[in-house]
């Protein structure tokens, strides 16, 4: 006779896909609002920095992404305006960051974000 008592726990990986695919969709969600936040936090000159604020799925991970190549346009100063530093000709432009991105993580992040974008799954 034993004298060991166990409990035996199976995950169905139908409900982890379900889960899974239901998180992601959360992140999604979640990367998407933070990218409208972060458009309404930038600063606007031409409206081209906040026109490249974008959401990317790649499997289980969203990336929310400012400047890069957007259409036939490089949107190369997405970093300096979001950190700050020396810009321009000799590096005599002193940027003071902006934090678009930062602020608009922080904002999406003080909510009750659990359960709006991960409510079917916590």
């Amino acid at each position: 006779m034993s004298n060991k008592v166990s409990v035996k726990i199976k995950w169905n990986s139908g409900s982890i896909n379900l889960m899974q695919n239901k998180a992601v969709q959360g992140l999604f969600r979640m990367g998407t609002d933070i990218g409208n936040q972060a458009r309404r936090n930038a600063p606007y000159k031409t409206g081209a920095l906040s026109n490249s604020i974008r959401a990317v799925p790649n499997g289980a991970i969203v990336e929310v992404i400012a400047g890069g190549k957007v259409g036939d346009k490089r949107i190369d100063y997405a970093a300096i305006q979001e950190w700050g530093g020396r810009a321009g000709r000799n590096y005599s432009v002193n940027i003071i960051g902006k934090h678009y991105m930062e602020r608009a993580t922080d904002f999406i992040m003080s909510g009750n974000y659990l359960k709006k974008y991960f409510g079917g799954i916590v």
